[in-house]
């Protein structure tokens, strides 16, 4: 489903993409941007993970959808970077050339892959190939099972 933070939420609320679900996608696809993991129940909490309440327009009920973050390789994320610390918007999806970036970040995160997270995974389990000095800011997603990498947007 092609639902996403859009980032203008702030640090205590999501604005979410659309105001009601679309239809669903293959969670494989590329246009997948979360996967709903349970509905109506206490949701998980961690890292590419959050929950939507939204009301019907056709029943007036109230649905809690519980979403988990589909993540994809070249597509992007917001970033807010302090010095040399950067922290992960997991939950967003914004166009990589996207301008002005939303306040309160200040960098468009590009991923560039998804992967097995390994023991003691980190930002150096990015490198790509022998030598890469690459930049990395990682996250470890899935409940730790699945290592994001990113660097920071340069465009291309």
């Amino acid at each position: 489903m092609a639902v996403y933070d859009t980032g203008r939420g702030g640090t205590t609320s999501v604005e979410w993409s659309v105001g009601a679900p679309p239809d669903p996608v293959s969670c494989a696809g590329e246009q997948a941007q979360v996967q709903v993991s349970a509905i109506n129940t206490d949701c998980p909490t961690g890292y590419g993970t959050s929950y939507w309440s939204y009301r019907s327009a056709t029943t007036g009920g109230s649905t809690k959808l519980c979403l988990t973050r589909v993540y994809h390789a070249n597509h992007c994320i917001l970033g807010r970077q302090s010095g040399d610390s950067i922290s992960l918007a997991l939950m967003t999806a914004p166009a990589c050339r996207r301008e002005p970036v939303p306040v309160p970040y200040n960098q468009i995160m590009h991923v560039t892959g998804v992967y097995r997270a390994p023991a003691g995974a980190d930002a150096n389990n990015c490198r790509r190939v022998a030598g890469d000095q690459t930049r990395y800011w990682a996250a470890l997603v899935d409940d730790g099972a699945s290592l994001l990498c990113t660097t920071i947007y340069q465009g291309g």
